[in-house]
């Protein structure tokens, strides 16, 4: 993968960023499958995906679920292929696209169940503050799921860590150990059998 295609994913832009989308959609279902086979959604669970990117998990959600789902994402064109893919449950008031950054999101405190972040904390900063905003804005006993393509050994992670600046991989260990820190009361890890893809939720 180029520094290009990395930047691209760190931040889709222009036309190349919707043709990133597409890809990613398609490149990112094995990580999506696994993931919502380790989750427990039902159909109360109040839910926002961060790092929204196209907005296909959110369609999944939404079908899971009769609360609302929303999406965040600080890309403008993520937002409206998020918004595009995701129309009709916004029309009918199940469903805010909201462009913003992690760090600093304009949600109040405790609003929702779950919590989801598909391929995107690599491009985290300040890791540890990053996952107390997650905490702050997730209900008592709420939910945040990482999900990723890899759990720290994967043979290609030292080649994409030197393609671009200010991507992080992170192992499961550590993220359960940041999770905690910021104040998370337990941490769960699974861990795709024959594969690299790893899913770790925190628990509020």
């Amino acid at each position: 993968m180029t520094a290009e295609k990395i930047d691209q994913c760190m931040r889709p832009h222009g036309e190349k960023g919707i043709e990133t989308i597409k890809n990613m959609n398609e490149n990112h279902r094995n990580i999506s499958e696994f993931a919502f086979e380790c989750v427990n959604v039902n159909v109360d669970t109040k839910i926002i995906d961060i790092g929204c990117g196209g907005g296909v998990n959110i369609e999944k959600f939404l079908k899971l679920t009769n609360n609302n789902v929303d999406g965040l994402d600080y890309s403008d064109v993520s937002v409206g292929e998020s918004i595009k893919r995701n129309k009709q449950a916004i029309d009918e008031k199940r469903c805010r696209i909201i462009q913003a950054n992690v760090c600093d999101m304009p949600l109040e405190d405790e609003s929702y169940d779950l919590a989801s972040a598909f391929e995107t904390i690599y491009f985290w900063p300040d890791i540890g503050n990053t996952f107390k905003e997650v905490l702050r804005i997730l209900k008592p006993n709420g939910q945040f799921m990482i999900a990723q393509g890899t759990d720290g050994n994967h043979p290609d992670d030292e080649k994409w860590l030197n393609s671009v600046e200010g991507m992080s991989l992170h192992t499961a260990p550590e993220l359960k150990k940041y999770l905690l820190e910021a104040g998370f009361a337990s941490v769960d890890v699974f861990k795709k059998e024959n594969d690299y893809i790893l899913v770790v939720i925190g628990k509020k």
